[in-house]
């Protein structure tokens, strides 16, 4: 579900269309979202700025923001129409990462996510929304979605926000999956790299996890098994 959007599939010009239009509580579920941020960063003793939204949410959207993303090795869907209410993109078929790690078993796709998550913390900026709803996959490579929460400083609370909420989104799954996926991710977000993860990140999935997941037995189960979070 999109906290910001209501999305329809239409055809334009005989080509299959993504239209997100704004639901009537976009902005009180922005402003909660900003509150919440805000809090946790100061509960983890990492006070931080709160998000930017609005006028940044439509840029963040538009044609510029997804050049510079492509710039760092990022696709996005193509853009056909943009304004304050409305967002129309291409289609993509493959559907989101959750829904394809639950029906196949190329987990190491995420490694790709890992990678892109990477990529876009190097450059000084963040998802902040990172979940796998927001991937999609695209002949087996990966789509990111939604931008609209980008923000441009990357702290250690805030990389541990994108690293936290993308493993959180997947907890609900089989535990033989998620070890796996949280491996092959973690793997894609190091890239060989001897740097440490953010080390709030486990803090961040644990708490996010409450709200993002649907299958609490799974979750149990992949909560009480050791991360390799480090």
């Amino acid at each position: 579900m999109n906290w910001q959007r209501d999305i329809a599939l239409s055809k334009i010009d005989g080509k299959m269309v993504v239209i997100k239009r704004n639901k009537t509580v976009k902005t009180i579920n922005e402003y909660l979202l900003v509150f919440v941020f805000t809090f946790i960063s100061f509960v983890l003793l990492h006070p931080t700025a709160p998000l930017k939204t609005g006028k940044s949410i439509l840029e963040n959207e538009g044609s510029f923001s997804r050049q510079k993303l492509k710039d760092l090795g990022i696709q996005t869907p193509r853009l056909i129409e943009i304004n304050k209410d409305v967002i129309i993109e291409e289609y993509i078929d493959g559907g989101n990462l959750y829904r394809f790690l639950q029906k196949s078993n190329n987990l190491e796709i995420v490694y790709k996510v890992g990678t892109i998550t990477r990529n876009l913390h190097n450059s000084g900026s963040c998802f902040i929304d990172n979940k796998a709803q927001n991937y999609l996959v695209k002949d087996l490579e990966i789509v990111r979605t939604d931008l609209g929460l980008i923000q441009n400083h990357a702290t250690e609370y805030t990389k541990s926000v994108d690293i936290g909420i993308f493993l959180a989104s997947l907890l609900d799954l089989d535990n033989e999956k998620y070890k796996i996926i949280e491996k092959s991710f973690l793997d894609g977000y190091k890239n060989d790299s001897t740097d440490k993860l953010p080390y709030l990140s486990v803090i961040v999935r644990n708490i996010a996890a409450l709200v993002l997941v649907s299958n609490y037995y799974n979750l149990a189960k992949n909560l009480l098994k050791k991360s390799d979070i480090k």
